[in-house]
């Protein structure tokens, strides 16, 4: 069942990296012997999520839905590992500093974050700090939600001519991420042949958030 509202976000690197140290130090508290395990799974989703954006096309953006909830716990334990990992940085080394929950995350509905990114020599870039984008893409294999992925693509395998634009829907639960259906279409000298929808029953009606509701409506005014 998924939520009938949603909320943009647009966080530090600092905020993103919250989400992700309050879920697992919430972890290791419901299931102390299990933290580092989901811990794993969870980076091992998130790979899965940074990859899967560009290997369809030179122009993408990316929508993810996150279920955020509130994970902050109160800890008064001599020694706690999750809690000197994940919340006890001062911003002076590798990992930015740790601080409370952010506020967005206690709010009702998805929050939704959509950045654009396009494959780069050394990897890929994006449209924000590709920390944000790392710890969002974390924070979602950690607490679950959607990802939708918008490319174009142009040339490929079968011709440098060839143009082709398309979306797939990933849905993220138990730290696993799950291409769940793909749509594209693709012209070339042959003409257009079109792709999918593969699944389209597994389609879920995701909430836009308002602003983001109105500027899609805007621009299909514009292009009337």
């Amino acid at each position: 069942m998924t939520a009938e509202t949603a909320h943009v976000i647009t966080p530090s690197a600092e905020e993103a990296w919250r989400l992700v140290g309050h879920y697992i130090h919430r972890l290791s508290h419901d299931l102390p012997g299990q933290w580092r395990m989901r811990d794993h799974e969870a980076s091992q989703c998130r790979q899965r999520l940074w990859s899967a954006p560009t290997e369809n096309g030179q122009d993408v953006t990316v929508a993810l839905w996150l279920r955020l909830s509130d994970t902050e716990v109160p800890c008064d334990a001599p020694v706690c590992e999750a809690r000197e990992m994940y919340l006890t940085s001062d911003g002076s080394g590798r990992l930015p500093a740790s601080g409370p929950l952010p506020a967005f995350a206690r709010r009702e509905g998805f929050a939704y974050f959509e950045y654009t990114t396009h494959p780069h020599c050394d990897g890929w870039a994006a449209s924000v700090d590709p920390r944000v984008v790392e710890w969002l893409s974390t924070a979602l294999a950690l607490y679950g939600g959607y990802m939708r992925i918008n490319w174009m693509s142009f040339g490929g395998e079968e011709t440098q001519f060839s143009v082709g634009a398309g979306h797939s829907l990933w849905e993220v639960s138990s730290h696993r991420a799950t291409e769940v259906s793909r749509t594209a279409l693709v012209s070339g000298p042959g003409g257009v042949r079109e792709e999918g929808p593969t699944d389209p029953a597994a389609m879920p009606e995701l909430p836009l958030p308002p602003e983001v509701e109105a500027k899609l409506q805007a621009a299909m005014e514009a292009h009337r």
